[in-house]
Order: C-alpha cells, then structure tokens, then sequence
C-alpha cells in the first residue's frame, strides 16, 4: 500500500512563506493589543473626568439680600453653599461664581484675596482658614457685593438674579432668584 522510499519534502519557499505568515500575525496581535489599552487608557481618562465634572458641584441653599447702603437696592447677597450628595472636596477660593443681574452678568473669581467683591465666611464644619468643603456638614457663606462689581447694579424691587457656581473639575450649579416687591431701607431678605 504505502511504499517507504518516497517521502514528502517541504520546499525552502513554502516554510518561508509559513514563517512570514506567523510574524504578520504577531505584529498584527501586537497592534491590536496596544491598540486596545490606548482606548482602555483613554475611555477611563473621559469616564473618570467627566465623573468629577458632574458630581463635584456645590448645592446653594438660601440666599439672603441685604440694603447695606440704606438705598432701597440690595447691594449685598450671602450664599449658604454645601457639598451636593457624593460630591468630592470642593474649593471655594478657585470656584468662579458668574453673577446676572438687569440684563448685566459678570465673572466673579472665588479668590477672596484678590477679589474684594466676594467674601468667604465659615459657617459650621469647617477647619479655621480653609475654604474646602470636604465634607457634607460644612457649610461656607459666600458674599457678593453687588456694588464692588464694575458690571452689575444693585437689585431693585421685584429684580431677577441669577447665580451660577462652577467648581474647578467642572461642575456648575445653577440658581435664579428674585428680589422682594418692597425693600425697605436697611433690611435683609431672604431671596
């Protein structure tokens, strides 16, 4: 049946060519390979800012007015500002605040000592000089004098006003307010 005298040969060409095969397949599974942790890198990079920019954001609770000038106008707002739910430490002092209010809208920036249109109080929970919330029981004042911005006028009666907080990683809170219909001269209000 099988005669023994005869063997097959494989010729030079044909393991060339197998061996060229072999490392096309291994540079092509390296391309890929590196390929595939290049987008792994960046997809986590994306994930994990714009998980920052999104849940670092600070929750503005009450916002009083006053009429400091005894002028009928509020030129003075007091901000209470918390952490929002799972929100990382937020500092207060390189947050930008934008401020609208009478069809005028300006750019505050959080840092208190080169600013003097914003202030900075500690309120409850926070360490004596530091201006990050970094947890959800401290609670920080921020001041707005209204009449320290080039840009903005003081609230009259029954004017709108809107602030906008956004935190370094991103995150932006969003509040639109309303003066009183009456303002009497030295009051505060809760706005």
């Amino acid at each position: 049946m099988f005669e023994s005298h005869t063997r097959g040969q494989v010729g030079i060409g044909t393991l060339i060519v197998f061996i060229a095969m072999v490392l096309v397949a291994a540079i092509a599974a390296g391309v890929l390979i590196n390929t595939a942790g290049l987008l792994q890198a960046q997809a986590q990079q994306t994930g994990e800012e714009t998980t920052a920019e999104v849940s670092n954001i600070v929750q503005i609770n009450q916002v009083i007015g006053e009429d400091n000038t005894s002028d009928g106008r509020i030129d003075i707002l007091n901000a209470s500002v918390r952490l929002a739910s799972g929100s990382d430490p937020v500092n207060l002092s390189e947050a930008s605040y934008t401020v609208e209010t009478n069809g005028s809208a300006t750019v505050v920036n959080g840092n208190n000592r080169t600013n003097d249109a914003i202030s900075l109080f500690q309120a409850q929970g926070l360490e004596d000089g530091t201006s990050i919330l970094s947890d959800q029981d401290d609670l920080m004042i921020v001041q707005f004098d209204l009449a320290k911005t080039a840009a903005l006028d003081p609230l009259g009666e029954s004017d709108k006003i809107t602030l906008v907080t956004q935190a370094p990683a991103g995150g932006s809170t969003y509040k639109q307010l309303q003066a009183p219909r009456r303002i009497k001269d030295g009051n505060a209000y809760i706005l």
